[in-house]
């Protein structure tokens, strides 16, 4: 019977995690594209370029909020 090496097995657990945050990223991506929509952003004449920099300035506004 072969011997898996340590090294085999961390790499085998950040492939298994780096898929876990795939998923959830991709579910996160969901969530708020179907919020954007709900928003009304889908039908808002915007570049990709300024609606990223608003959406920034959300985030910042946010992230700097204490939760409550």
């Amino acid at each position: 019977m072969a011997r898996t090496s340590k090294v085999s097995k961390i790499q085998d657990e950040i492939a298994r995690l780096q898929q876990q945050l795939d998923a959830e990223r991709a579910k996160e991506a969901e969530r708020l594209g179907s919020l954007a929509v709900k928003a009304g952003l889908a039908d808002v004449e915007v570049s990709d370029r300024d609606l990223l920099k608003a959406l920034k300035e959300v985030a910042e506004r946010f992230q700097q909020t204490p939760a409550e």
